[in-house]
Parts: structure tokens; sequence; C-alpha cells
């Protein structure tokens, strides 16, 4: 199942938009679930030894107040780069319609950078495990194309 907006993966919810933006290219593998925990793949691109944006989470409710930070821990670390989390003020990409308002205004969250080796072009890969503390888990796998720029 593929985005039909480049440049975004969603990662999939249960009953909570979560929206994960890529900056440079990624496209939504498709979601399962197994035991209660959504298990999805994302691809996207990053260019070589560049702090690179892989994505975002955050937790609205329907009138846009913050209902859950987001709790994001690597399971599985890339072997060819590092992964940072950093809690800071983002735009949300909701599109299921109740939370579309919510898109005009930055609001916290967690963003996702991945940083490879310098001079290290490839594939790469990493996984996180993210939970909002109210139920909803889950895990996915980042497969990333690594390029020199």
């Amino acid at each position: 199942m593929k985005n039909k907006m480049p440049g975004s993966r969603f990662f999939r919810e249960n009953h909570i938009s979560i929206s994960v933006l890529s900056i440079i290219l990624g496209l939504s593998g498709c979601a399962t679930n197994s035991n209660g925990v959504t298990i999805s793949a994302d691809d996207s691109r990053a260019l070589s030894g560049e702090r690179t944006k892989m994505g975002q989470s955050y937790n609205l409710n329907v009138d846009c107040t913050v209902a859950t930070m987001a709790n994001i821990k690597l399971v599985q670390a890339p072997a060819h780069g590092s992964v940072d989390f950093v809690k800071e003020n983002i735009f949300p990409n909701y599109r299921d319609g109740v939370r579309n308002k919510c898109n005009v205004r930055k609001s916290p969250g967690v963003s996702e950078f991945y940083t490879s080796k310098s001079g290290y072009s490839g594939r790469d890969m990493y996984k996180v495990r993210v939970s909002y503390g109210e139920g909803t888990i889950k895990d996915v796998t980042v497969n990333i194309n690594v390029i020199k720029n």
C-alpha cells in the first residue's frame, strides 16, 4: 500500500492518527497487527553524512490540544548511522477529516532524525517502537537508501 502524497509516510493507527512525515521521498509500507501491536515498514532516502528528518509523531485531541506525547524507543539501531528523537513543536499532518483543522499550527511532538556515517552510501535500516501510554503501540521498520550528494 503506497501513500498518494510523496514525501510522507504514515504510521497506521487503531483510533489515534499519528503522522510521520519524511522530508525526502518516503513511501508507506503495509501495516499489520500482531498481539495488539501495529507493525509497519517505511522506505525513505537520506543524503550521506547529513542529518535528515525521517518523520514526526504527535497525538492531538479533536480540539487540537495535546492528548499524549509520543514515547519512541529505538529497538534496533542502524548499522551505518545514528537516530535522534527531538521533542519540538511541529506541524501535524492529519488526513482523517476530524483533525485537519489542527494542521495549520505547530503542536508539541517528537521529530525523528537519521544521520549516516560520513561517506557511506547504500542500504541502512532501524526499528522503533512508538507508544502513547493509552494502549496504542506501533513497531516501525525504517528502510533507508543512503545516497551520496
